[in-house]
């Protein structure tokens, strides 16, 4: 195992460690630096399971870096323009190192009160300090392993859902894809088969941080009722193999399209199973899963939700139903993510209705739910 990666060599954590030099010396030069407290490297790379992407006799960089910049205490208006600045400042090192940066700012007055997410859970117990005070996370909550709120597997489905939808959106336009392009939907696809394995683990209650224990542990979701069980304990594994190694001369015979309707016929089959198990009610459709958000358990208080999207929406917020008025809203991407993703022909005007907007023909809707999902994700 290697700093970085479970089979990555030690010229790929050089490579690494040569990058995040560079993103240290930005950020502590840079306008905000006397601000900082602590670089925290999180995600695949933080919790030394990032994927060396192999290329000839290299090892590249495949994953994004994901950083959190721990901060000195601020009020939330200074937040607002430090964390601008911030992305300035990916863009740049982005531009500069070749692929994605991501700087999430962290207040260090926020950490205690962190709230528990898969996220914030994976920071406190997989991550490394590339840069600054080793134990600043420690003043986070002590999240329980067995109790991750089961509203963030909808989250992380969520975010993968929408992954699925860049590839129908690319697919619908017929035009012939880069390699850049079949490589990153690629990516997409195993995504989504692993938030399948990792979903299924945290309705059992069974999950883990580490891919390598998650990889034999999703065995034994074949004694539960989870849909063609397995379907998910193959392609999971498929995946995880991936991830481990990213050698796509392995994969030169996978079909993107064939691949992504296999994924997005399960993607929906899953999706009400896991809401129907979160939500104790079954999901069958748009109108019987709309019940469930309202009556089951809720992401937020009511007053709360209703403040939510009374200030986001405004008199639309009465679009799809004023009871969704008492959800978050995150609930209109969820009810609009299965529609958007079923069968064709999708169901265009309910998906207009559900998200709020005016529009009505396909690119303004979709539009409108990634708009959405970056406020709300």
């Amino acid at each position: 195992m290697s700093k970085y990666s479970i089979k990555g060599s030690a010229a790929f954590d050089a490579k690494l460690d040569a990058d995040f030099a560079v993103i240290v010396q930005a950020l502590t030069t840079s306008q905000d630096g006397p601000l900082c407290v602590a670089l925290i490297l999180i995600g695949g790379y933080g919790r030394s399971e990032g994927t060396p992407y192999i290329v000839g006799d290299r090892q590249l960089p495949f994953n994004d870096y994901d950083f959190v910049v721990v901060s000195k205490a601020m009020p939330r208006q200074q937040r607002i323009a430090v964390q601008a600045r911030l992305r300035q400042l990916e863009q740049n090192l982005s531009q500069q190192l070749g692929l994605p940066i991501d700087l999430c700012l962290y207040p260090y007055n926020d950490l205690q009160r962190s709230e528990f997410s898969l996220l914030n859970y994976e920071m406190r117990y997989g991550h490394k300090v590339i840069w600054g005070k080793q134990d600043v996370l420690n003043d986070m909550p002590a999240y329980a392993h067995d109790a991750i709120p089961l509203s963030e597997g909808t989250r992380l489905l969520l975010n993968r859902g929408k992954l699925l939808l860049d590839i129908r959106r690319a697919l619908r336009s017929g035009k012939e894809l880069t390699a850049d392009e079949h490589l990153r939907f690629m990516k997409f696809v195993f995504k989504a088969f692993l938030a399948f394995g990792d979903c299924t683990l945290l309705m059992l209650r069974t999950y883990d941080l580490s891919y390598v224990v998650k990889k034999k542990r999703v065995e034994t979701v074949a004694a539960s009722d989870v849909p063609n069980p397995v379907f998910l304990i193959a392609n999971y594994q498929r995946a995880v193999v991936f991830k481990e190694w990213g050698d796509c001369t392995t994969l030169d015979d996978f079909d993107l399209t064939a691949e992504y309707e296999r994924v997005r016929r399960y993607f929906v089959q899953f999706f009400d199973w896991y809401e129907s198990h979160r939500l104790g009610r079954t999901v069958r459709d748009t109108a019987s899963y709309a019940e469930a958000l309202v009556q089951g358990p809720r992401e937020c208080p009511c007053w709360k939700a209703f403040a939510l999207n009374g200030s986001f929406f405004r008199l639309a917020a009465l679009s799809g139903g004023s009871r969704l008025l008492l959800t978050h809203p995150r609930s209109r991407l969820y009810l609009s993510l299965l529609l958007l993703l079923a069968d064709e022909p999708v169901d265009l005007a309910t998906s207009s209705r559900i998200l709020a907007t005016p529009a009505s023909d396909r690119e303004g809707i979709e539009q409108r739910f990634f708009q959405l999902q970056r406020r709300f994700s």
